[in-house]
């Protein structure tokens, strides 16, 4: 696993380590996998021998949901041999109907989201993934019956002749897989199947076809505006002037006489005049469906591309279906543009936490403290808040959100240090980088070590520049130089800092480690060490003692013998180890 950082490799160790041969997957096993599999999407792919694993997991011995869990894994890995075992799943009638589920998604899924970079689909994998998923389709389609959830959102992203064939013969039946890509002769019997194909899904047929045909289309779609539904009729006609131009302008106007925001549709009729012949949710669609089959090193300027198409037309009225603004905001992720994030976040609000890195880097670049500082709160990022704050400039302000901050990452530790320094205090940027370090991700079993640790270190040394976390971890390893190497100057016109000193205060209450009215966790066992002394001691020093490791624990002492993963939980939490002195009896 040497191109995976350390810490994932521990945490594959220990995820297989529990997982059941057989029977249920549930309690610890499941619970480590599932983290896993979350924390470990953007790296795992980056070694195609992980792939065995996958294999092993649905494998026909073991339990339903373990091999639903498999496929997942296998989406990382999409080769011709992955799609192989995945087609077989799929067809294999005796298997538990959630793993076939999970496996037809697999074989559908193109798309990259946060998946490992080096992560493309393999020819002979799309050859066997797609015909895999038409045989499916074409066993259904005579009995007029889909037994699949999964299987028409898989259509979705499928690019073939052979599934277009299947839709054409039954498109009022798959009209759920109705969206990006058409050849001709589907599009055509598309538009004369229109009657018989769900009303939810028209809109999207009559833009498919309107894309797949182009010019040819304007006929049919002119006919169509006459017998159709308002919505239909409306979307038609505008379809007809993007492909047609001016001379359906007048169309359009009898279409929209005497309709309510009648600027909002001219509105959109000029966009389509502007930019002939596309139908930009249909263009954006047919990029964001197969990201994971583009080459690397075309997918930033694609996903920019299709991030616009996806947006252009929100200016004039909202999507209709609800999942275009997630692939939307994956399309902003792979274009890593925090302008492009505010354009999202403009238009649907509730896509901050999909693009939230990015959301927050565009309001820091702009100014905005309390606009950020109310987002970073909301969106659990007050540590990457805080560390946008500092580097633009806005240093007590962002101490005042660091101090809101749940975990004690490199983000917030390096926060704290590039604040303090802007803020006229380099003493209180010393001692952070001396005694107030992040804890190191866990890489064994035998402790936490120093920062930055092996994990760290790997990080610094192989991950991308724009990977999450990397850039405050180089500079937290660089020492004052390294932080104060991410400062930029303020913009022009970015709201003032917080007029107040008290979170510098806070800063230091931290640093001077007091014991009285703090709270003080016990970890570990204790058999040399006289537990009930130390006690005896933490109630003589004002403090008092938790049973848990709780977050908000100020302290710790470390028993005898205990877990590294309790270490590591109360360290990311924010709580120090008492050291030698501090306390009697330790």
């Amino acid at each position: 696993m040497a191109e995976v950082p350390p810490g994932i490799r521990y945490r594959v160790r220990e995820a297989l380590a529990v997982l059941p041969a057989s029977g249920p997957l549930e309690g610890v096993a499941a619970e480590r996998l599932a983290r896993l599999q979350a924390d470990g999407e953007a790296w795992l792919g980056a070694d195609p021998a992980l792939a065995e694993i996958g294999y092993w997991m649905i494998d026909a011995r073991r339990g339903a949901e373990l091999r639903r869990r498999g496929c997942a894994w296998l989406e990382l890995f999409p080769t011709g041999e992955t799609a192989k075992r995945l087609a077989a799943l799929a067809h294999d009638a005796g298997a538990p109907a959630v793993a076939r589920e999970a496996a037809i998604r697999a074989l559908g899924d193109r798309q990259l989201r946060g998946k490992h970079a080096s992560t493309r689909w393999t020819p002979d994998a799309l050859q066997i993934a797609d015909d895999a998923l038409w045989r499916l389709a074409d066993a259904m389609t005579p009995e007029g019956k889909i037994a699949s959830e999964a299987l028409p959102i898989a259509l979705r992203h499928v690019q073939a002749e052979a599934s277009a064939a299947v839709i054409a013969r039954a498109p009022g039946l798959w009209g759920e897989a109705i969206e990006c890509f058409a050849t001709p002769a589907l599009a055509r019997v598309l538009y004369v199947s229109l009657d018989d194909i769900p009303a939810q899904h028209r809109l999207r047929a009559l833009r498919l076809l309107a894309a797949t045909l182009g010019p040819e289309a304007v006929p049919l779609l002119r006919a169509r505006a006459v017998k159709a539904a308002i919505d239909e009729r409306l979307e038609a006609r505008l379809l007809a002037v993007a492909l047609g131009g001016e001379p359906e302008l007048p169309a359009l106007e009898d279409t929209i006489a005497g309709m309510a925001q009648v600027d909002l549709v001219r509105a959109r009729a000029r966009w389509h005049l502007a930019h002939r012949g596309v139908v930009p949710t249909v263009r954006g669609l047919r990029v964001a469906r197969v990201t994971a089959a583009l080459d690397p090193a075309e997918r930033t300027a694609k996903c920019g591309q299709a991030a616009d198409d996806l947006g252009a037309l929100t200016k004039f009225a909202r999507h209709a279906e609800a999942y275009l603004y997630p692939l939307w905001g994956w399309m902003v992720r792979g274009s890593g543009d925090p302008a492009r994030a505010r354009a999202l976040v403009t238009a649907h609000p509730e896509s901050q936490r999909r693009v939230r890195d990015l959301y927050l880097e565009d309001l820091a670049r702009r100014g905005r403290v309390q606009q950020l500082t109310v987002a970073a709160q909301a969106l659990q990022g007050a540590d990457l808040g805080a560390l946008w704050l500092a580097i633009v400039g806005r240093p007590l302000a962002a101490l005042e959100l660091a101090a809101t901050a749940r975990l004690h990452t490199p983000q917030l530790v390096c926060a704290r240090a590039l604040a303090c320094y802007r803020a006229a205090r380099p003493d209180l940027t010393a001692r952070i980088l001396a005694e107030d370090l992040p804890p190191a991700e866990i890489v064994d079993d035998a402790g936490l070590g120093g920062f930055p640790g092996a994990h760290e270190t790997w990080l610094i040394e192989h991950a991308p520049t724009g990977t999450p976390g990397r850039a405050a971890i180089a500079a937290l390893a660089g020492g004052q130089a390294g932080v104060l190497g991410l400062a930029l100057p303020a913009p022009d016109d970015a709201e003032p800092d917080r007029p107040t000193l008290e979170p510098l205060a806070a800063v230091v209450r931290r640093l001077g480690r007091g014991l009285p009215g703090a709270t003080v966790y016990l970890a570990g066992e204790f058999k040399t060490i006289d537990k009930e002394a130390v006690r005896a001691a933490i109630a003589s020093a004002g403090a008092r003692v938790v049973s848990g490791p709780f977050p908000g624990t100020d302290y710790y002492v470390h028993g005898d013998w205990c877990l590294v993963q309790t270490i590591a939980q109360l360290e990311r939490q924010g709580a120090r180890r008492l050291r030698r002195g501090e306390l009697d009896g330790i």
